[in-house]
């Protein structure tokens, strides 16, 4: 271990973590259970890799061997979850929290949201500020079987999209990528009023429950309604982009596809996150170096890569400007995932940039202000008003 590593390792473990992507954990009823916890660690929602892959995985080791330290137990699933029990639910957030040195959070609170914790919930069980990002695809399922025709619907998604960022929100998400890919096309006011007709006589059909909503025209032209309210309101649009469970085909999953709205000259102040990225980490770093609102971020990706994410966040800062790098957890279902991406976020990000100063491309000093820059400056910048004040 060398000098450099050290020094950086110790400036970098005070950094604040801004969570710009993530989510409320689950609001559960009794003691964690190994099946719960094993399930977070994974994208699959085979029974069988859940149960029995995970702990397989060098991440999932790594996180139990790391947590056993922090809680002072055996460095076993077992022992690590009977001490997690001892614990009252808001004095093990915080401790997740102070350990990871994480700062404000923002929530993609539409996910599962009737089982996990509100957001308000959530900021009082970790003492740090939760910002809400709102889900489009979600809010359209939401909206859609109140509205009879394709213009009252537009109508009322943009008011929702602004009243929104009125009540505290931070920016949008797309899950587009799940919901038939990231190839966002220009779409008609004739094409968009067809499909929602469409989808209406579906919800409709299905008594006025929701229905999910997995027509791509009308999911382009909600993007492109989407994108003129962040133009007007300068926020941030995130992408999930590439890793994710069996619903997404990667071959549409692939950044390169959203370059219809990178060319755009109205959007071109309306910055586009990608998300998680892998396997498609060079195409996103390359996509950052050539569009001014192209940012890039590897949440998902760490935790689950395990031994190989130094390897992919080195790939990253390889082409895409330090600027224009984030970094999330998307944190979900039990604290330990949020906890767990933080550090491992760390740990890499120390790795890869002693590395930088050893080779001499970088010095002391340049490293720990670009770790600053990836761990919270870059998303106070294009998430106006929500600055860490740098550290506590």
């Amino acid at each position: 271990m060398s000098f450099a590593t050290d020094r950086l390792r110790e400036e970098i473990s005070e950094i604040i973590f801004l969570d710009h992507h993530c989510h409320a954990p689950l609001r559960l009823d009794g003691p964690l259970d190994p099946r719960t916890l094993r399930a977070t660690f994974t994208e699959s929602t085979d029974p069988q890799v859940q149960q029995d892959d995970v702990t397989g995985t060098s991440g999932y080791r790594t996180m139990i061997r790391w947590l056993a330290g922090l809680l002072g137990s055996d460095p076993t699933e077992a022992a690590v979850l009977t001490s997690r029990a001892t614990y009252d639910v808001t004095d093990y957030y915080r401790l997740l929290a102070d350990d990871a040195r994480l700062g404000p959070c923002f929530n993609d609170y539409l996910f599962q949201h009737e089982s996990c914790y509100s957001s308000a919930e959530w900021s009082d069980l970790i003492g740090r500020p939760v910002h809400e990002l709102l889900r489009i695809e979600t809010l359209a399922e939401q909206l859609a079987g109140e509205h009879l025709n394709w213009e009252a619907f537009r109508q009322a998604f943009g008011q929702a999209l602004a009243a929104s960022i009125s009540r505290g929100g931070c920016g949008f998400k797309s899950i587009a990528a799940y919901r038939g890919g990231l190839q966002v096309e220009p779409v008609d006011a004739a094409t968009a009023s067809a499909t929602f007709d469409h989808y209406r006589s579906e919800i409709d059909q299905a008594g006025g429950e929701r229905v999910r909503l997995a027509h791509k025209p009308l999911i382009d032209a909600l993007i492109w309604e989407t994108l003129e309210v962040a133009a007007e309101l300068r926020l941030p649009l995130q992408f999930h982009v590439a890793l994710g469970d069996d619903d997404v085909y990667l071959p549409t999953s692939n950044p390169v596809l959203l370059r219809a709205i990178f060319r755009e000259p109205r959007y071109r102040q309306v910055p586009i996150v990608m998300l998680h990225c892998y396997p498609f980490v060079r195409e996103a770093a390359y996509l950052t170096s050539i569009y001014p609102n192209a940012y890039i971020d590897l949440g998902l990706t760490v935790p689950l890569a395990g031994s190989n994410c130094a390897a992919l966040i080195a790939e990253a800062l390889g082409v895409a400007p330090l600027h224009k790098i984030l970094a999330s957890s998307d944190g979900h279902a039990v604290p330990e995932f949020q906890w767990f991406a933080v550090r491992l976020w760390r740990a890499a990000l120390t790795e890869v940039l002693a590395n930088n100063v050893e080779r001499y491309m970088m010095t002391d000093r340049e490293a720990i202000e670009a770790a600053a820059m990836i761990l919270h400056a870059n998303s106070e910048r294009i998430y106006p008003g929500l600055a860490t004040g740098n550290r506590t």
